[in-house]
């Protein structure tokens, strides 16, 4: 057995078994393309050798990490035309072993897990390998930040590359990164400051555990400039205290958002905690909306698999069905792209759950059983996610009514991240079903303090208008339901909702108004409004809705 350190490559054929199926010569061209012309030639020119081809896929080893480096973008920048050939390129320093039949060792586990989180078209560089690189090289490269690679033990710092001549545009770093400043308090007393302190450390920790962002402490600002940065500063008179919370795009320090929030900093434990839940929702919220345009200037093939899921994150927040589908293209792409991943598979799920809630449709029995096993494959590859337990709790609630499998991953969720916002509905949705009315506003109410700063704001209105219609409280659901129609007058599903509780509230007036807007508006599905998983008791408010139903 022989060992020695090196630098190692792994390539791949994005698409290739798409591609076999639909034209198998045109496949079996273009990896002799590759072995002829694109990648073995040019690895060959840079001292590289090829340890092992897997039909569209090669393992390769370089004597420097320079040299790896030069291979990859010549590589890359030759096929950034290429109408058929994208091909995706991780590295990573690493030992192998070797004997006359195979060569063995972690380093190649490592860089095959590197390969599948780099754009088609691009490369992926571990952390080692960027290190060992001169200050001139390093600075090709884009910090993308810490990743959790699958079957690795320890989250590996990654750097990305992408050719010029891909897009005309600036290139980006895959995952958005956070940066949180030292939080400052006035008076500057030492309680104030503690105080300050708590909420900016609890804030980063809960950062650290999110998936899909980089989060860069006060100590770091300086060597990793972030995409964001958010600031924070506590004004303390008294018993009263008020901490104003700003999201900043770094490079232009331009103020994309602010909020404040008040509370008795006499406790300043009771103080920090009351405030968590809602700081970290926002954080969450708006870094997930504004990181949109970050990567627009990119089409589906050109992104990696976190980029696409960043991608199809900020379109769920544009709150439109073509944004919607156009999130589930993105993430069926991620899927392609890396099957395992259980992110992509989560998010994906409750996309399509999203989608036909909204159009009021029956997606087939096939698909939902599949949509369960890939939200399963997803809890046991990402066991630390908030997000993956809430997705497949929403699944059990809604396709299967398991009201107990539902509250167990509530319960999952809530011990990951007790300050997860988004399990609030799925909390109010199960106490829904239940028939527990009154559970269900409970649990809504923890959204009243976010006000406009909501961005579901609308949807809320609606749920509540019909948890308080099914609860008989008609006057109240009458209320939430006019709130609703006046931010939204040009949406059929809320105009029906609204037709629904004037009735049952006994607004004549109000019925009549409502009845005469949706005549003129299109039948078509509302984001707004969305089939619910109810008791047969209950259906009628279902069948009140549909897209194509008429006004009560």
């Amino acid at each position: 057995m022989r060992r020695r350190l090196t630098t190692l490559m792994c390539a791949d054929l994005v698409g290739y078994s798409a591609l076999m199926g639909e034209d198998e010569a045109l496949a079996v061209a273009s990896v002799q393309e590759l072995r002829k012309k694109h990648l073995e030639p040019v690895a060959k020119d840079h001292g590289g050798e090829v340890l092992k081809r897997m039909g569209d896929g090669w393992i390769l080893a370089f004597p420097s990490v320079e040299e790896a480096l030069d291979c990859a973008e010549e590589v890359q920048s030759s096929l950034a035309e290429h109408e058929v050939i994208k091909l995706r390129i991780g590295c990573h320093i690493g030992e192998i072993v070797e004997d006359e039949a195979d060569f063995y060792g972690n380093g190649v586990n490592i860089a095959q897990r590197i390969e599948t989180e780099a754009p088609p078209g691009g490369a992926m560089f571990s952390e080692d390998l960027f290190q060992a690189l001169s200050a001139e090289r390093q600075e090709e490269l884009k910090d993308v930040g810490v990743f959790n690679l699958k079957n690795i033990a320890k989250p590996i710092r990654l750097y990305q590359w992408r050719p010029a001549n891909l897009t005309t545009a600036p290139d980006k770093g895959a995952l958005p990164s956070v940066g949180f400043e030292q939080f400052v308090a006035a008076p500057e007393t030492p309680d104030n400051a503690a105080i300050a302190d708590d909420l900016h450390d609890g804030l980063v920790q809960l950062s650290l555990k999110r998936t899909g962002v980089t989060t860069v402490d006060t100590e770091s600002l300086e060597a990793t400039p972030p995409d964001f940065l958010i600031r924070g500063r506590l004004r303390v008179a008294g018993t009263r205290a008020r901490f104003t919370m700003s999201l900043i795009l770094r490079e232009e320090m331009q103020t994309l958002w602010t909020g404040t929030y008040e509370g008795d900093p006499s406790d300043p434990f009771a103080f920090v905690d009351e405030l968590m839940p809602r700081l970290e929702g926002d954080v969450r919220l708006q870094t997930i909306q504004r990181d949109g345009d970050r990567l627009a200037h990119l089409s589906l093939n050109q992104l990696s698999v976190s980029e696409l899921r960043a991608r199809a994150a900020s379109m769920f927040f544009k709150q439109t069905i073509p944004s919607w589908e156009d999130g589930l293209a993105a993430l069926d792409r991620a899927v392609l792209l890396s099957p395992g991943d259980g992110m992509s598979l989560a998010m994906r799920a409750q996309s399509r759950l999203n989608l036909s809630a909204v159009k009021f449709s029956q997606l087939e029995p096939e698909v939902l059983t599949q949509m369960g096993k890939d939200l399963d494959v997803a809890v046991a590859e990402c066991p630390t996610s908030d997000f993956v337990f809430w997705a497949r709790g929403a699944y059990r609630l809604k396709v299967l009514g398991d009201l107990q499998g539902a509250a167990s991953d509530i319960a999952r969720s809530r011990e990951i991240n007790p300050n997860f916002i988004g399990i609030v509905d799925l909390i109010a949705q199960k106490a829904f079903l239940a028939g527990d009315y009154e559970g269900a506003l409970d649990a809504l109410s923890a959204y009243e303090e976010m006000g406009s700063e909501d961005p579901f704001r609308i949807n809320r209105l609606c749920f509540n208008a019909r948890v308080l219609l099914g609860a008989g409280q008609a006057e109240a659901a009458h209320v939430a339901a006019l709130e609703a129609a006046d931010v939204s007058p040009m949406d059929r599903g809320i105009q029906l909702l609204k037709a629904l509780a004037c009735q049952k509230a006994g607004d004549t007036v109000g019925l009549k108004a409502a009845r005469a807007a949706a005549a003129d508006l299109p039948k078509a599905p509302s984001v707004a409004i969305n089939r619910l998983a109810l008791p047969d008791d209950l259906a009628w408010l279902n069948d009140a809705l549909h897209p194509e139903a008429e006004p009560v």
